[in-house]
């Protein structure tokens, strides 16, 4: 046990977020009209530069890898998963010139104020300009069934014309024998990775039957790190050396300008023989409010069955796609953020858990001055369980003026909320009007957190006793911080009345309250950064 805690000191880092690393080096491809300049950006995301066009793929990744670059004409975005359809960095980006061409599954979730500059292209449709063509090709899963991730015809994989070449971008697609039958390709972007795209030896396999002059391996991140797109480089010169084949780094992180301070593995409380943890994100320019990060972990199962004390923050912090992402961009508006660890189900329940992340809040608040926060305005920002988490610290404050410690006699509420795909009403699930399959899984996660089911009444689950204490939505009254509430209407593991009841509970005992229902975006609906700030801007500084 000793040498495992070496692992977990004190450890202070100084960077420039996000890194100082340059971003990828540019390619050049030449077309009888003059160059073709290609910067890669970041996963899906480059840029190409022709003559005087600019046109961005799926832009993603904030403005800061947009740096120096030009304005784009025309900025083509494949399909709605948001590291393909990034409505932030989208929302930073100067669109003044730019014509969004887009499947019409993308045009219905862009925001309206750009709907003048939209150019619906579905699959076999071409835009054509003076000197540029731009055909819109099917990317979709095999095989193709109800939870598929990519449907057919609703995202667009593009072959873009100009200076004599044809340049294929796959986008998100599988082994599909539209893209086996392609012609006449000089240049290819080709995604890799397994399980949300094709495996590098179905890419290859593809590449080798269409026969591009050159071929890139691109969106290359997987759920354990990346591809290995350099056995797939192996794979193709084998067996037709005539393929270029040009691995470049997809993955440079590009700094933005606000340098921050990361103070690793912070103990906020020794419990159960081990050390909870936060790792701490300062900005150098600081606006002086604290926020609260919890991630979701499904309180511990989605860890199950090998548990870490720094399991959360280790995610946060390689999380690059969502909730890592999103707070991050928190830190670069000047928040300071203090992301927790807590202890997981089933070792511990949902007791054990809350009086974490309360002990988190109060240590915060107990040490303010030596982070720079105003004690008295702290926000809580987190994602599922963490959601759930963050809503309980906003609804709930235990009395401990019994207590000498002179940490835990402070409060343990935060003064506002904001919850990602949160559970408010952890008895809600399985009931006879849910369209979804009977949900085993938060059976499963809830039964590991509360320890036992809940009672039943006329065939359903009812919100009692253990339920009841552990859910936010019984806590609700006028004294309540207020709630930001992100959720999607296709979320497989919550349903949309969760908010619903919430958002109304909330506004009935004067809460403020806002409720953003997206569509179609599952587990993870994405957040609005610049709305998050005014929110928290709002109901946090002095």
């Amino acid at each position: 046990m000793k040498n495992l805690f070496k692992l977990f000191f004190f450890s202070l880092l100084f960077f420039t977020y996000k890194n100082s690393a340059q971003a990828p080096k540019t390619d050049t491809i030449k077309t009888y009209k003059g160059d073709l300049i290609i910067q890669p950006i970041f996963h899906g995301a480059m840029v190409l530069k022709w003559k005087q066009k600019t046109i961005y793929i799926d832009p993603y990744n904030g403005k800061w890898a947009y740096n120096g670059l030009p304005k784009p004409d025309f900025i083509l975005i494949t399909h709605i998963h948001q590291d393909h359809m990034d409505i932030n960095t989208l929302n930073e980006l100067d669109l003044i010139k730019a014509k969004l061409i887009v499947p019409q599954a993308v045009a219905d979730l862009l925001p309206i104020k750009w709907k003048n500059k939209e150019v619906v292209l579905n699959n076999n449709k071409t835009f054509t300009t003076s000197d540029i063509s731009i055909t819109a090709v099917p990317m979709y899963d095999l095989p193709q069934d109800s939870n598929s991730r990519h449907k057919k015809g609703e995202g667009n994989g593009y072959i873009i014309e100009l200076g004599g070449k044809r340049i294929y971008i796959s986008g998100d697609t599988d082994d599909i024998p539209e893209m086996r039958t392609l012609k006449n390709i000089d240049v290819a972007f080709v995604c890799m990775n397994e399980p949300f795209t094709m495996t590098i030896q179905q890419a290859a396999s593809a590449v080798l039957e269409f026969k591009p002059k050159i071929i890139y391996p691109y969106h290359y991140r997987n759920k354990n790190g990346f591809t290995d797109i350099l056995a797939f480089g192996n794979i193709i010169n084998t067996k037709n050396n005539n393929i270029e084949v040009r691995t470049r780094n997809w993955y440079n992180e590009v700094s933005s300008a606000n340098k921050v301070t990361k103070i690793e593995n912070v103990s906020y409380r020794r419990v159960s023989g081990i050390s909870l943890t936060m790792d701490v994100y300062k900005p150098e320019k600081s606006n002086n409010i604290g926020i609260i990060a919890i991630d979701g972990g499904a309180f511990g199962y989605a860890y199950a069955p090998e548990y870490s004390p720094t399991a959360l923050t280790r995610n946060f912090a390689k999380d690059t796609t969502y909730f890592g992402k999103y707070g991050k961009n928190l830190v670069e508006k000047g928040y300071t953020l203090f992301v927790i660890n807590h202890r997981f189900a089933p070792q511990f329940h949902y007791q054990d858990i809350i009086s974490d992340c309360q002990r988190a809040v109060r240590f915060v608040r107990f040490n303010a001055k030596k982070y720079g926060i105003d004690p008295a305005n702290i926000g809580a920002f987190g994602y599922s369980s963490g959601g759930t988490l963050c809503a309980m610290l906003g609804v709930t404050d235990l009395d401990n003026k019994a207590n000498l410690n002179e940490i835990d006699s402070v409060s343990s509420r935060v003064q506002s909320v904001i919850a990602l795909a949160a559970r408010f009403d952890l008895a809600d699930f399985n009931k006879k009007e849910d369209t979804t399959i009977h949900n085993t899984v938060v059976s499963k996660v809830l039964l590991n957190y509360i320890g036992e089911l809940p009672k039943i009444e006329n065939g359903e689950y009812v919100l009692t006793d253990k339920y009841a204490a552990a859910s936010p939505i019984s806590y609700v009254d006028k004294e309540d911080a207020p709630f930001l509430i992100y959720c999607s209407n296709d979320d497989p593991f919550m349903p949309l009345r969760q908010e619903n009841n919430m958002y109304l509970k909330l506004q009935t005992n004067g809460v403020d309250s806002k409720l953003n229902i997206k569509n179609k975006e599952g587990h993870t609906p994405i957040p609005d950064i610049e709305e998050m700030d005014k929110w928290l801007l709002k109901y946090l500084k002095k």
